[in-house]
């Protein structure tokens, strides 16, 4: 595992794997602090292009690279989502923002958070993982992207919409008070997309402005 994973461990449970010597992180963890962050993040990314009624070139190459911080972010709330001890209003704010990643709510997503052994991949929405994830045993999931990569540039469906694909490897770790258990490994292929939609800023109208959504996460075999 990796640094960040052992961060997002420790973040959640406040458990230290001894047999690693740099997963001492001495960064207090402040959900308000995270919270506007990540909401002054999203006012920014919506602010960008929306007066454009075309992407070419290098906005596209950018709002690739937004799709694949978005996955990044995807994993980083699931972890944050799982944690048993977060108080109710925090998690329903994570489990907002996990919605706002995707372009439709029941997106399909094909990730199992029960052992390889126990249950093979079964296709499932976003819906469906996070009642999973509620109904888990562990204090909490942790989920890390590696090997993130680019195998379909964004590119013009149509007028409205430019889609593309990902390429990445999700590993699913579960936290007990004394164990970390390595639950699933899986090769995924992550569509994405891009449209515009409408967003009011202030009390102001409505305006299209482009976004790019996370669109399905498939397994492959």
């Amino acid at each position: 595992m990796n640094r960040k994973i052992y961060h997002i461990i420790f973040l959640l449970t406040g458990f230290v794997i001894l047999s690693s010597k740099s997963c001492e992180p001495d960064v207090d963890f402040d959900k308000e602090a995270w919270l506007i962050a990540e909401q002054d993040t999203i006012r920014s990314e919506i602010k960008e292009d929306f007066k454009s009624e075309y992407l070419w070139g290098d906005r596209l190459m950018v709002y690739g690279e937004k799709a694949k911080q978005k996955l990044l972010d995807f994993a980083d709330y699931l972890s944050l989502y799982s944690g048993k001890n977060i108080d109710t209003l925090f998690k329903q704010q994570v489990r907002d923002m996990l919605y706002r990643l995707f372009y439709e709510k029941d997106a399909l997503v094909e990730l199992s958070v029960a052992p390889t052994n126990i249950t093979g991949k079964k296709p499932a929405n976003l819906n469906d993982l996070l009642g999973r994830i509620d109904a888990s045993n562990y204090q909490s999931v942790v989920f890390a992207v590696s090997d993130l990569k680019t195998l379909e540039p964004l590119h013009m469906e149509s007028p409205e919409r430019y889609t593309g694909m990902l390429g990445c490897t999700i590993t699913i770790f579960g936290i007990t008070a004394s164990d970390t258990i390595l639950l699933n490994e899986t090769l995924n292929t992550v569509k994405i997309l891009t449209t515009r939609t409408k967003k009011q800023f202030g009390t102001g109208a409505s305006i299209q402005i482009w976004q790019v959504f996370l669109h399905e996460v498939d397994a492959t075999e």
